[in-house]
């Protein structure tokens, strides 16, 4: 019988103030990881994600819910004595707001100097955009990664369907208040951190950067524009993608396609002369794959020993063998849940649960003692 273990961050009190998706997000790695999260919602509808589909559901597992207006004296108050007992407190404000209700970073420290006090923002603090609107989309465009996104000759493409500034964000903001909670621990002392969800995008861009320079600064076109590095449909209308990097991995596709004379022409053995020639490429593969389904290719490719993998639909994510082996998605009243990704041996984490009603913990946090 194994030895039952504390969730490594069990006893650690996190005061959400956010909406949407990047600071809910960022919290419910927190929460999966045992801290108590209570979310502080605006009443009477509270955060607008709850009425965004499944987005609330997903971000607001194993949370607490406490409905506070923070414009009124009686919010306020309540808000005070939540933060002088919490250790984390998140808010995705534009810069200033919190400062306007007296709940800044400089208030804030002066009720509770121990507090790790995480802002998220679309371009952060200071700079001469930190007070303009924005979404994913925009601090994708700005970062540069909208520019080499799509098909080479079309234009960017915004995210593929994922939220990728607000997750990249979030999961920097989780990292960084895990090592202020560390540091805490040797100073005594919080800690601010001030979050810029464009900043976040930039730094997934570092490599891009770099290979972009070191290249000669290429076109968008040599980056992208499959010649065996990508998607493509097959008979029966679904879709298979390849990842043909190296040139072992490009012949072996071209065997297993029956076209073995297209991997070994020397006009295409370099991966940047592939791209160069994808207008002569691409209709040969696509000519190709369309002549069996998508099952069939998945077989026979993977038996030549090809990078492949089937592009999934939403619908078929709950029974892809791979994320059942790995219970990567959990039923929860009904509703699949995607577990935390990573495995441990040594620490245990929470269970994906279900998120909370609106004031649902009003009663238990605000009637508790002190408040």
């Amino acid at each position: 019988m194994g030895v039952s273990l504390l969730l490594p961050l069990e006893g650690v009190r996190v005061v959400d103030l956010t909406n949407f998706l990047p600071g809910p997000f960022c919290s419910m790695i927190l929460s999966d990881f045992g801290a108590e999260v209570i979310k502080v919602e605006r009443p009477p509808k509270g955060d607008p994600a709850r009425y965004q589909g499944g987005m609330f559901t997903s971000a607001g597992r194993n949370k607490k819910s406490v409905a506070l207006d923070l414009k009124s004296d009686e919010g306020k108050e309540a808000l005070r004595k939540l933060v002088l007992n919490c250790d984390v407190l998140m808010e995705g404000f534009r810069p200033g707001v919190l400062d306007r209700l007296g709940f800044g970073w400089e208030a804030v420290r002066a009720l509770n100097d121990r507090v790790v006090y995480c802002s998220i923002s679309g371009f952060g603090q200071t700079g001469p955009n930190r007070d303009l609107a924005g979404h994913d989309v925009n601090y994708l465009s700005i970062a540069g990664a909208l520019s080499i996104s799509g098909d080479p000759d079309g234009p960017p493409v915004a995210g593929g369907g994922v939220q990728v500034a607000d997750l990249t964000s979030a999961m920097y903001a989780a990292v960084s208040v895990l090592a202020a909670i560390i540091n805490r621990g040797r100073t005594g002392k919080g800690a601010y951190l001030d979050v810029s969800m464009t900043d976040c995008v930039l730094a997934f861009m570092g490599p891009r950067i770099l290979e972009y320079f070191d290249r000669g600064m290429p076109p968008k076109g040599t980056m992208m524009g499959r010649s065996g590095f990508g998607a493509y449909r097959t008979r029966d209308g679904k879709y298979v993608s390849v990842g043909c990097l190296e040139l072992n991995f490009w012949q072996r596709l071209c065997d297993a396609l029956g076209d073995p004379e297209l991997g070994r022409d020397p006009k295409y053995l370099g991966w940047f002369d592939r791209m160069k020639y994808r207008a002569e490429i691409n209709p040969r593969l696509d000519e190709k794959f369309l002549l069996r389904d998508r099952d069939e290719w998945m077989k026979i490719l993977r038996e030549a020993d090809v990078p492949v993998t089937p592009v999934n639909r939403i619908e078929e994510l709950e029974n892809d063998p791979q994320f059942v082996s790995r219970g990567m998605i959990k039923r929860v009243n009904g509703q699949p849940l995607v577990a935390f990704p990573v495995k441990f041996e040594g620490l245990e984490l929470r269970e994906p649960g279900p998120a909370p009603e609106l004031g649902a913990d009003n009663g238990g946090i605000l009637g508790g003692p002190g408040l």
